[in-house]
């Protein structure tokens, strides 16, 4: 029997992934070489591509030849960075997501205000090390809830959120501190992108019999969608490439939902889209689901 294969009408590039790439293109149009510290996005192929391009990804401003132009990435950096840029005569280019920005800019605020911050996020992503790193490395990063028996809570507590966190388990965290401050702020510096993105993939994942998220595996909000369609029960795949699924996930399936992370390339949905249909049998179509119109709104095989 055939398969239908329903693409999320949320998937792929987010606004800041879309900016910084051309950020990062513009620059390399204009100095052929640029170096930028760290993955400008959580992508590979996407990363190698702009390699192809003249972008050079480098551990730390050590690697970057004096006076080279330095690119900030997606996620964004600490102020170390930028004055280190400035004393070694480079030029900035900063391709940080304004959304990130803003999480930074909150952080800032609030711990020169006397606040103790709270970053609610991923303590090993670069997007929380750098709001951290904002506020003179004071700030704490929080994954939960159930980690404030962790640390000293003092009377007036400030929070910030990575960009792609969810907004239940921000709701989770105020709750639990209020009955341990006197004085509570609360920044929601959640992007509006990924809260659609984790509702519209949640939504399909309960439609659906199988469940692929296309991604990065070092993609945050990526393996986040993968963590929430799972939870819904439906059966779930991360994947990066097409490459990677396999006959066996789609045995008796009708129905299978892709979705991707903020960092997927179009190019590597509609591959993953395409090879579920092949796996699917004849007559298996893709539904676009309202998105990438384009392509042709549905694609039958």
């Amino acid at each position: 029997m055939p398969m239908r294969i329903v693409v999320s009408p949320h998937s792929g590039f987010c606004f800041g992934v879309h900016r910084a790439i051309e950020v990062a293109l513009e620059a390399v149009r204009e100095h052929g070489k640029v170096y930028c510290v760290g993955p400008l996005i959580h992508n590979r192929q996407a990363v190698e591509e702009l390699r192809r391009e003249g972008l050079d990804t480098v551990a730390s401003l050590d690697d970057v030849p004096a006076g080279a132009p330095v690119l900030v990435r997606t996620h964004g950096a600490g102020p170390e960075l930028y004055r280190r840029s400035e004393a070694g005569a480079h030029e900035l280019i900063d391709a940080t997501c304004p959304f990130v920005m803003r999480a930074q800019e909150a952080a800032r605020q609030y711990q020169e205000e006397g606040y103790q911050v709270l970053v609610l996020g991923d303590k090993q992503h670069p997007e929380a090390q750098g709001i951290v790193q904002h506020t003179g490395d004071k700030a704490i990063v929080i994954q939960g809830a159930e980690e404030l028996a962790e640390i000293e809570v003092r009377g007036r507590v400030a929070v910030v959120c990575q960009t792609t966190q969810r907004v239940g388990q921000l709701q989770a965290l105020v709750e639990a501190l209020m009955p341990l401050t006197r004085e509570l702020r609360v920044a929601n510096t959640i992007c509006d992108a990924t809260t659609q993105r984790q509702q519209a993939s949640e939504e399909l994942a309960r439609e659906v019999d199988v469940m692929i998220v296309v991604g990065g595996y070092h993609s945050a909000n990526t393996s986040r969608l993968a963590q929430i369609c799972a939870a819904t029960g439906t059966p779930t795949h991360h994947v990066e490439t097409a490459e990677e699924l396999e006959d066996a996930w789609f045995a008796g399936a009708d129905v299978a939902g892709v979705s991707a992370g903020a960092s997927t390339p179009d190019e590597a949905i509609a591959a993953v889209a395409e090879r579920v249909a092949e796996l699917g049998g004849e007559g298996s179509r893709i539904e676009w689901s309202g998105r990438n119109k384009s392509r042709g709104g549905e694609v039958s095989r």
